[in-house]
C-alpha cells in the first residue's frame, strides 16, 4: 500500500457520452484515466491493490448527473490547479469535475454519510400535470405505502413512504418552478403526442445504508398504480415494484396503458450534515 498524503473530494457531473456506462465500467474507466493522467493515486493494501478512488453511490444506467461525489486519495500532494488540469485532460468522455475540496486525510468514507438524493425526470404517457398533482398529494399524505419488489425469484416487501422525503410535479420540458401538490387546480393537463414528454417530476429520496434507499422507478410505479397505469421499465419488468396486497394492471389488459420515464437526472447527492444545513 502506498502512503496516503492527500485526500481530495471531487464533485463531478455525468453527461450524455457516459450515461450508458455501468457503475463497474465507470470505475474501470476512471482508474485507466487516472493512470493516463499520471495522477499519483494511493493504492489500497491486500493481495489485489486498487486505486483509492471511492464513489459515494452508484449511478443507475442511463441516468445523467449534475452533482456526484467521489474521494480520491493521493500518494503525493498536488495543488488544486494542477490536479484540476490533469483531471480535465484525462477523464473519460462524459465526465467533468466541477469542484475540488482538499479534505482531511482521515475524513470518514462518503457512502455511510449519504442521506438523500435529488432527482428530476420527465414522463411520457397518457398523463399530465392535472392527473399527477392529485396522485402526488395522495402519496405524500399517506402514512405508509406497502410495496413489494420482485427481483429474480425473490419478492421483497417494503414501505415506500419513508423513502420519499419530497415530491412535486413540474411541467414537461421545464426546469423552472414546480407545480405544488397543494394546488391541483392550478395545473392544466398537458397534451401528449409526437413522443414529447407529457409531465415532469422532482423528488428527494432517502439514500442511506441504514435507513434504506428510495428508487426513482419505484416512486413512478406507485404513482402509475394510483392512476391505473403501468410503468414501462427499461430495467426489466421483474424489477418493478407493485402494491403489497393489491393487483396492478397487467400487460395486455385493457387498463394497461403505460407511462415511461424518458429522461432522468440525479441533481445532487446530499451528505447528512449538508442536508441538515439546507433544511
Amino acid at each position: 500500500m502506498s502512503e496516503a498524503k492527500q485526500r481530495w473530494r471531487l464533485v463531478f457531473r455525468r453527461d450524455e457520452a457516459a450515461r450508458y456506462l455501468s457503475h463497474l465500467d465507470a470505475i474501470h474507466s476512471w482508474e485507466r484515466a487516472l493512470r493516463r493522467g499520471s495522477i499519483p493515486v494511493a493504492m489500497s493494501e491486500g493481495f489485489n491493490p486498487r486505486p483509492r478512488l471511492a464513489f459515494a453511490a452508484p449511478l443507475q444506467l442511463g441516468m445523467l448527473a449534475e452533482h456526484e461525489l467521489a474521494d480520491l486519495v493521493l500518494s503525493e500532494r498536488l495543488k488544486a490547479p494542477e490536479l484540476r488540469s490533469r483531471l480535465r485532460d484525462c477523464l473519460p468522455p462524459g465526465y467533468a469535475v466541477t469542484e475540488l475540496f482538499d479534505m482531511w486525510i482521515g475524513e470518514p468514507a462518503l457512502a455511510p454519510r449519504l442521506a438523500a438524493a435529488d432527482y428530476r425526470l420527465e414522463l411520457l404517457g397518457p398523463i399530465g400535470a392535472a392527473e399527477l398533482v392529485p396522485a402526488v398529494r395522495r402519496l405524500t399524505a399517506a402514512d405508509s405505502l406497502p410495496r413489494k419488489r420482485k427481483k429474480d425469484a425473490k419478492t421483497i416487501g417494503y414501505d415506500l413512504r419513508p423513502l420519499v422525503l419530497d415530491l412535486s410535479v413540474r411541467a414537461a420540458g421545464s426546469a423552472s418552478g414546480r407545480i405544488p401538490a397543494s394546488a391541483p387546480g392550478s395545473a392544466g393537463a398537458l397534451a401528449s403526442g409526437g413522443g414529447e414528454p407529457t409531465a415532469g417530476l422532482w423528488m428527494r429520496l432517502r439514500h442511506s445504508q441504514d435507513g434504506g434507499t428510495g428508487r426513482v422507478e419505484e416512486v413512478v410505479a406507485a404513482l402509475a398504480d394510483d392512476l391505473g397505469l403501468r410503468l414501462l421499465s427499461s430495467g426489466g419488468s421483474d424489477e418493478l415494484s407493485e402494491p403489497d396486497g393489491a393487483a396492478a394492471p397487467t400487460a395486455g389488459s385493457p387498463d394497461s396503458a403505460t407511462v415511461e420515464v424518458v429522461s432522468a437526472v440525479r441533481e445532487r447527492l446530499w451528505l447528512a450534515e449538508e442536508l441538515g444545513q439546507a433544511r
